[in-house]
């Protein structure tokens, strides 16, 4: 049976997805992966396009692309009542987070650079609202170079020597999309001092995929947390200091609609910056988990292509994972001799044969990595990485590797309830 079948009001767990190229890898992104839940909202009036919801949001989907989604476990949609918070104010520690959950990377810069800030985020997070919180009308708009994206790039008011870019809204770094290639690029070639990474407070979850990518890049990081007033509007709370240590970077409750938490954001973000304080924490693998088969191939990979990343001016934990996933834009800018492809390879086919993972489902561990984290009442899912064609790389995502465990750790059990 296929999604396009499923009855209004009923839940069904997805069993594969078919398809192919970049449409296939969005909805993978989305999080329409094996053993995810999905329940069937509505049909529109004429019956095509179908609304679904997947992780706590809704998706609108062509009729056309829910017949290549198979699904199996039809039921009844039961929804689960709140349950009780234990919520209270809690002391949110000052810039720096008092030196515990950051890395300084070097020395501070000099007074008068200019602080470069890129403004990352989902699609529909409140990114926009942000950026003109941030701005005011210090805007300029143009065009990133050799693709028709818009740029939007502004001071931070009342700050002087600073300059946000606000990057197009993604779901994750693949190399798919002209708006991921914009936000690749500009990270890994443009060098912005922070990054501000806005995450929906609502959907921690998904959000959180972005948020794992982006701490790869070892780039002084500050995550804002919008439509907090929702949340509280909700009876739900967030545990912020328990994400910042657990990620190890600094973690602001913000509201970009009413302009709350915009000046503790702002002074968390010109500090990082300014000092060059890294996330604290981007190795989240698990040595236990099938006797560490995911965590010895990405530091297999890290070890064969430390020095090329180097030169190439790319991460290795980076590199290491979108070599993992397949990226061929990663593998030619490394420039590898075939001896080291070779090798590369066989480390990645091992993972598999220690996983028992048939290559073409190969991104799809995450779900088997993540038995230990789960929602409450519910089974931790990731997004697992599509293949292009049969030749290519078997991939896996980061929620393979132990990411999207913590990850999904937060969108579980450090939210409550939202």
């Amino acid at each position: 049976m296929t999604l396009k079948d499923l009855p209004i009001g009923k839940t069904a767990t997805v069993t594969s997805v078919g398809g192919e190229g970049a449409l296939r890898q969005h909805f993978l992104d989305m999080g329409l992966i094996p053993k995810a839940d999905v329940t069937m909202v509505k049909f529109a009036p004429m019956g095509d396009p179908v609304e679904v919801r997947i992780h706590g949001y809704e998706l609108t989907l062509r009729l056309a692309d829910a017949e290549k989604i198979e699904i199996d476990k039809i039921r009844d949609t039961i929804t689960e009542p709140m349950r009780p918070q234990d919520a209270r104010p809690i002391f949110h520690p000052g810039l720096g987070e008092g030196g515990k959950y950051h890395v300084q990377t070097g020395e501070p810069l000099p007074p008068g650079e200019t602080l470069t800030f890129a403004l990352a985020g989902n699609q529909n997070c409140g990114k926009t609202t942000l950026f003109n919180q941030l701005t005011g009308s210090n805007q300029h708009v143009g065009n990133f170079p050799g693709v028709t994206v818009d740029r939007k790039d502004g001071a931070i008011r009342g700050v002087e020597n600073t300059l946000v870019t606000d990057l197009p809204g993604i779901y994750s770094m693949s190399p798919y999309s002209s708006e991921e290639l914009v936000t690749r690029r500009f990270v890994l070639d443009e060098h912005p001092r922070g990054i501000i990474n806005i995450v929906d407070a609502t959907n921690i979850e998904r959000n959180l995929y972005l948020t794992m990518q982006l701490m790869e890049l070892d780039v002084p990081m500050v995550l804002a947390l919008n439509m907090m007033d929702e949340v509280r509007q909700n009876g739900g709370s967030v545990r912020v200091n328990e994400m910042e240590e657990m990620l190890g970077i600094p973690v602001v409750p913000i509201s970009a609609a009413k302009n709350e938490g915009i000046e503790e954001l702002i002074d968390h973000a010109v500090h990082v910056a300014k000092y060059r304080e890294a996330p604290g924490r981007q190795d989240f693998c698990d040595v236990n988990d099938h006797n560490g088969a995911v965590h010895r191939c990405l530091h297999g990979i890290m070890s064969l292509i430390e020095d090329h990343a180097h030169d190439a001016g790319i991460p290795v934990r980076f590199a290491a994972s979108k070599l993992a996933e397949g990226d061929q834009l990663v593998l030619d800018r490394l420039n590898l001799d075939q001896n080291e492809k070779e090798t590369l390879e066989h480390i990645i086919t091992q993972m598999e044969k220690e996983r028992g993972l048939h290559p073409r489902h190969c991104r799809h561990a995450l779900q088997l990595h993540s038995k230990s984290v789960r929602r409450r009442g519910h089974k931790a899912e990731g997004k697992p990485r599509a293949r292009k064609k049969r030749g290519d790389r078997p991939c896996f995502d980061r929620q393979i590797h132990g990411n999207t465990g913590v990850y999904r750790h937060y969108g579980s059990c450090i939210l409550a309830d939202v």
